[in-house]
């Protein structure tokens, strides 16, 4: 029986408001809300709990046979120990060296043996959950490595993207920036996820794989959209990276073509593909056979002694060398009163036109439902996908 004259706390009274607030709903509805058969549902329902917390309830009141008559007691909330989880900048640079040192002993770092090492070093004494809260307190995720963050973070790859920012900060005509990029399709491209129920009713007829390649390579602008007459695509031969079959004297003759079709004087930007950045007259190097040395410095007019030694003759070629690389793209455009900026190596996020090619392919992807799945049914959805890109765009 309960004890008339106990004072009942705070989460007490809300239950006994809950369960007025039942008998109240049960008094309006002229009956049980659910059936009587079903005390611990509505035991549930009448105090806002879920129905295993009525269970355990009973089972610890009552015992497993139901015929106990147990003291119910508050549950104890598991005490942790902050101190763990509290570690000094000192701790934290410790922990950090530790980590890599996995990595330059060619070992990958898992929970678990971090635990037993930097136990052993004296550095973490705790339990599981502690040392995942200090691994992300000190900057770690348990994730895929992200090889082209570093790569972006790298001294002479800093350098470089400084450099690009400062030469697009003076530009003030953004309608005359032309942006080029080559990209590919395959043929069996299309939407990567839809309502399906896995059966072949509600699968489409793509077959498996990614098929015939089609590669590809445009150019566009704020006031021309893209360029006209400037779309390259054709089949690729080969099952490699795209780069090696986008030449550079296809490109060369491409480029020559974009420069007629260009309005106004334009700063073109593109990446450094080697096909991009074929040098003029290119200085020697280390690989380069010492004849060629020799006649690459009488070009440059430096006499060369050919009984010099290799190293000698490329120290007078790093002596004569221009202080930045010419390229003969950037000159064919500055022949036609254009300018080149080059993108920064791995920021293919300051090209624009990558915007443009998910719009078209994703224009294409959608359209690709029905045989047959070729690279010329996909260069007409190709062309039809530019031909909807506009200025705007």
């Amino acid at each position: 029986m309960s004890k008339r004259g106990k004072t009942l706390n705070s989460q007490s009274r809300e239950q006994v408001v809950k369960l007025f607030e039942y008998f109240e709903r049960e008094s309006v509805n002229g009956g049980p809300l659910l059936p009587v058969s079903q005390p611990r549902d509505r035991v549930a329902e009448a105090l806002g709990i879920g129905k295993r917390t009525v269970t355990q309830i009973l089972k610890e009141k009552h015992g497993s046979s139901g015929t106990e008559e147990n003291t119910l007691s508050t549950p104890k909330k598991r005490k942790r120990d902050k101190k763990v989880v509290d570690i000094d900048n000192f701790d934290a640079a410790a922990i950090r060296n530790h980590i890599y040192g996995y990595y330059s002993r060619k070992e990958y770092p898992t929970r678990k043996n971090l635990m037993s090492s930097l136990k052993e070093v004296g550095l973490f004494f705790g339990g599981k959950s502690s040392l995942s809260k200090i691994l992300r307190s000190i900057g770690f995720r348990y994730k895929k490595s992200d090889k082209r963050k570093i790569l972006l973070e790298r001294y002479d790859i800093i350098l470089k993207r400084l450099t690009f920012l400062r030469q697009v900060k003076t530009i003030t005509a953004w309608d005359n920036v032309v942006f080029i990029d080559e990209t590919w399709l395959n043929a069996n491209h299309t939407v990567s996820q839809t309502w399906t129920d896995d059966t072949a009713a509600s699968t489409s007829k793509v077959p498996l794989g990614k098929g015939a390649r089609l590669i590809i390579c445009h150019a566009g602008s704020a006031s021309q959209g893209f360029i006209p007459d400037c779309l390259l695509a054709f089949a690729s031969k080969s099952t490699s990276d795209y780069h090696e079959e986008m030449n550079f004297e296809v490109f060369k003759e491409w480029f020559a073509k974009l420069l007629a079709n260009l309005e106004n004087p334009s700063t073109i930007i593109m990446d450094n593909a080697p096909y991009h950045s074929v040098q003029v007259d290119k200085p020697p190097t280390q690989a380069t056979k010492k004849q060629e040395i020799v006649s690459w410095l009488e070009r440059n007019g430096v006499e060369a002694n050919p009984t010099l030694l290799k190293v000698e003759l490329l120290n007078l070629v790093k002596a004569t060398k221009p202080s930045k690389p010419r390229y003969v793209i950037d000159e064919l455009a500055l022949e036609h009163g254009h300018e080149v900026i080059r993108l920064p190596p791995y920021h293919c996020q300051y090209n624009a036109i990558e915007l443009i090619w998910a719009q078209i392919k994703g224009h294409a992807a959608r359209n690709n439902t029905e045989p047959p799945f070729s690279t010329a049914k996909l260069l007409t959805l190709l062309q039809n996908a530019c031909a909807e890109v506009t200025t705007e765009d």
